[in-house]
């Protein structure tokens, strides 16, 4: 169901008349030459749209978002069952509990995000998205105030740089 939704939206973007669209693998790397994790947003939308013919900023935030979307839901899941091992001490168990709770968050955020795509309101997409990000660092912060090694550092990395590549992507053409 969500991906029926998600590919509904693309292509809603797709009519979107002042989106400029770009054909072929070099749109790919346009869009993503605007970010610091370039590798990271072609490989994402690589592997979330891998037969995308045309792309304007519109359609490759949502797949964008789609990848993240996926990746948050992954990363909760992993959380959720390191919450089930029984070698995880108290504070680690609270701690990981509350990356559940972040990751709740930034679902919601992206919920919020996607919204304010649709709408047309820039400012709040922003908002969102940068929301997200601080909801991944509070998970990491956790960990860090008790000298913690966190076993989410690499999907907060991930997903923090996801959600980066979409505030500078969202950045061109902006007026």
């Amino acid at each position: 169901m969500r991906v029926v939704i998600v590919l509904a939206f693309i292509l809603t973007l797709a009519a979107h008349p002042s989106a400029t669209a770009i054909t072929s693998d070099n749109s790919l790397k346009f869009f993503c030459s605007h970010t610091d994790y370039s590798a990271l947003c072609i490989k994402s939308i690589r592997e979330t749209a891998p037969r995308l013919k045309r792309a304007n900023i519109n359609i490759i935030l949502a797949i964008l978002i789609h990848a993240i979307d996926v990746r948050a839901r992954e990363a909760k899941a992993f959380t959720l069952r390191l919450t089930k091992q029984s070698h995880s001490n108290a504070r680690t168990l609270e701690l990981l509990h509350d990356c559940v709770d972040a990751y709740d968050t930034a679902l919601e955020n992206l919920v919020s995000a996607t919204k304010a795509i649709k709408a047309g309101d820039i400012d709040t997409r922003d908002s969102m998205l940068s929301s997200m990000i601080s909801n991944f660092d509070s998970c990491e912060d956790g960990f860090n105030e008790f000298a913690i090694k966190s076993p989410l550092t690499n999907w907060t990395t991930i997903l923090k740089n996801m959600v980066d590549n979409c505030l500078a992507i969202g950045e061109i053409n902006r007026p």
